[in-house]
């Protein structure tokens, strides 16, 4: 589904895919026994919305993906919010404030190394236009090096981009893959991307859900269920690039304060391990984590402290939740030409039900 996205271009040019793309779910592989939302998204949390920019034609292959913690975000209303560094060979802007205050007051915003300043100033320019109170804002966008597929020195993203991510944003169904920021993405030596899931806790009465966009590792670590991928496929491995980054974004409606939403941030480095990568030194893993439901509107602070039995649960949601998004990054990603005619292929589903 391609819902909620700005084309520029005839994807199709890029796009080389051979076979239906899927979420392994379809296929009768879970991760975990927590029960999924309606669209197994990050929107499943009420009021979360995730918009795209893809640019795919030729030698660009890039985009910018935003997810909004709720339509009014912004300098009227701050959401909880905590921001984890797993390996900083990256860069994740706003970051160091947000962990000080403890609130999120702009969108968050995914792009390519390159483009984190154009997506910066994008912001910058909502938030003047939504809030023309506005003059204080740190933007937070982080970002992933998709110069392997991308022409990234041709600078292709601009400030309208990042504003047009933010105005496609939506709840309800999320595009996945070789979309928005993960358009140009490559994961464990196979195409990859954006990937989402989500998690309900009813007896709670909570919700989880997990965006990422997945850019890292090396097929000879990649696991599912803790049995290697790599001895049941043949499809030819990129020549060596740099290793790239893994960016998640958690969102929940517990209405939970900075400290314990930067346990829930922390949370996502046992899903990403048991996908099979140590995070080299050449990658940079980043984390951030929201409430919807604790914000700051004036003086009033909606958030408050849970007890540990019921920290539990939603720590476990992030895990399961943030593995099975990896998963649905590379298993939605399709085989994609980009940079100098560079090929790298999708992982082939039918290898993974016999790895299963």
């Amino acid at each position: 589904m391609r819902s909620g996205n700005w084309w520029i271009g005839q994807r199709s040019k890029n796009d080389l895919a051979t076979e239906p793309r899927r979420i392994l779910r379809t296929a009768g592989i879970a991760f975990g026994e927590l029960a999924v939302g309606t669209h197994n998204a990050i929107t499943d949390v009420e009021g979360v919305q995730v918009g795209h920019v893809t640019l795919a034609e030729g030698d660009v292959c890039t985009g910018v993906t935003a997810v909004l913690p709720c339509a009014e975000v912004g300098t009227a209303k701050r959401v909880s919010a905590a921001a984890h560094t797993i390996h900083g060979n990256g860069q994740l802007t706003g970051g160091d404030w947000l962990n000080t205050c403890g609130f999120l007051e702009t969108p968050i915003m995914l792009t390519n190394t390159l483009s984190v300043g154009e997506v910066y100033a994008g912001v910058v320019r909502h938030m003047i236009k939504a809030y023309p109170q506005a003059c204080d804002v740190l933007p937070v966008v982080s970002e992933c090096f998709d110069g392997y597929l991308n022409d990234i020195k041709a600078l292709a993203i601009t400030p309208d981009h990042a504003q047009q991510a933010i105005r496609n944003a939506q709840g309800g169904q999320v595009s996945e893959g070789a979309v928005g920021a993960g358009t140009g993405m490559c994961s464990y030596d196979f195409k990859g991307g954006i990937g989402t899931a989500s998690r309900l806790l009813p007896e709670l009465g909570y919700r989880v859900g997990v965006l990422v966009n997945s850019n890292g590792g090396r097929r000879d670590e990649l696991l599912l269920q803790g049995r290697k991928v790599a001895p049941l496929v043949t499809t030819p491995v990129p020549p060596h690039r740099r290793d790239g980054s893994f960016v998640f974004v958690v969102a929940t409606d517990a209405p939970l304060p900075h400290l314990q939403l930067s346990l829930l941030a922390q949370r996502v480095t046992h899903g990403l391990a048991r996908t099979g990568t140590c995070s080299l030194s050449g990658s940079g893993e980043f984390a951030l984590a929201f409430s919807t439901t604790a914000y700051l509107q004036g003086d009033t602070d909606s958030s408050r402290t849970l007890p540990p039995s019921c920290l539990d649960p939603l720590l476990r949601a992030v895990v399961d939740a943030s593995e099975e998004a990896v998963w649905n990054s590379l298993t939605t990603a399709t085989t994609t030409r980009g940079y100098q005619a560079r090929v790298v292929h999708s992982v082939p589903l039918e290898a993974l039900t016999l790895a299963s």
